[in-house]
């Protein structure tokens, strides 16, 4: 009987009155083992992540400020191609002459705006100009203009230079 005595023993000591547990105190100890700050470290691939971030952001803010500049210088040159052929009435030309010039000598443009010389263009074979795209127009080339050839001639060798397009439609010149 001895064994129930040590039953019964143990069955009171388990449904006695429990002892009294401090609750925060235990939640302070679980909240320290499970949930203590953890020291963040940097490894290589996150600074290496952060380095290349850092470059991208680099190029695209200079090709961005590149672009800009570009466009408004693009403007800029625009403009002041425009106001010089404003103040100039005839464009730059090289005589390949010593004589004073006639409609018949070759003439050769070095450096000039393709607007300007399409302007020499409209006085000697009497037509109009319409400028569609202002880029075109204020591109500077280096050409050698004979007045005797034909206006479809000089149109088709200007068209051999890159971006340009040139259309003779009737009298008027359409610069595209």
């Amino acid at each position: 009987m001895e064994s129930n005595d040590k039953l019964e023993e143990l069955l009171r000591q388990m449904y006695a009155e429990e002892p009294q547990v401090d609750i925060d105190e235990e939640w302070q100890k679980f909240e320290a083992k499970h949930f203590a700050l953890k020291r963040k470290s940097w490894g290589w691939m996150q600074i290496a992540a952060m380095f290349i971030g850092v470059l991208m952001l680099s190029g695209i803010a200079y090709a961005a400020i590149h672009i800009i500049n570009n466009s408004h210088s693009q403007k800029t040159e625009l403009q002041d191609t425009t106001a010089i052929a404003h103040k100039a009435s005839a464009p730059a030309v090289r005589q390949t002459s010593q004589e004073s010039p006639t409609l018949s000598e070759p003439k050769t443009f070095e450096n000039v705006p393709l607007k300007d010389i399409v302007a020499e263009l409209t006085s000697a074979y009497h037509i109009t100009i319409k400028i569609r795209n202002a880029e075109a127009a204020a591109l500077r080339l280096y050409y050698p203009w004979n007045p005797q050839m034909p206006l479809q001639q000089v149109v088709e060798e200007l068209n051999r230079f890159e971006k340009v397009h040139l259309t003779l439609n009737g009298d008027t010149l359409i610069i595209e």
